[in-house]
């Protein structure tokens, strides 16, 4: 079996509509979104989502199958375009802990380092995602802080972020 990567254009929107949705409807609590919110998405703004110059969204394959999807992007929160945001990782479980997430976090990461400006890539998780912890620390990210937040399944749990310099 060969897993790949590939980075979606616009028009793959379907795809990316499928494999988001599936996702979301998979493992609602790994998201800050929901299935009822993005289920109504038009063909726009799924392919609006996929123009943004300021980021990335990738879906991983086994062979010919989507497995996978994740996204990265310059932070629209720092003003100042230096900080670059991992968000949206996904695999199908059958697919979990078969060392993917590293050719996840290794794209990600060389799509930030091709961008001159940042100097930084934050991420966040959920306190019980262990895997997503884990997988960040394998590629050098540091704690930062943690807050509590009321994610979009209703459960109130800390939001813990990560930073990776890039740049010092």
């Amino acid at each position: 079996m060969n897993i790949s990567i590939r980075r979606l254009t616009e028009d793959d929107w379907r795809l990316f509509s499928e494999i988001r949705l599936k996702a979301l409807q998979s493992d609602p609590s790994a998201f800050g979104s929901n299935y009822a919110f993005e289920s109504k998405f038009t063909e726009d703004d799924w392919r609006r989502r996929l123009q943004n110059a300021d980021s990335a969204i990738y879906v991983i394959f086994a062979d010919e199958t989507p497995i996978g999807i994740t996204g990265v992007g310059v932070d629209r929160a720092d003003l100042t375009r230096r900080t670059a945001i991992f968000w949206g990782s996904w695999l199908e479980s059958e697919f979990r802990r078969r060392g993917i997430s590293d050719l996840m976090y290794k794209t990600r990461i060389e799509w930030a380092k091709d961008h001159p400006d940042i100097e930084r890539i934050i991420v966040a998780h959920r306190a019980s995602n262990a895997a997503s912890k884990y997988a960040n620390q394998q590629h050098g990210f540091v704690f930062t802080h943690s807050h509590e937040i009321t994610w979009s399944d209703g459960v109130t749990e800390d939001e813990v972020w990560y930073e990776l310099k890039l740049k010092t």
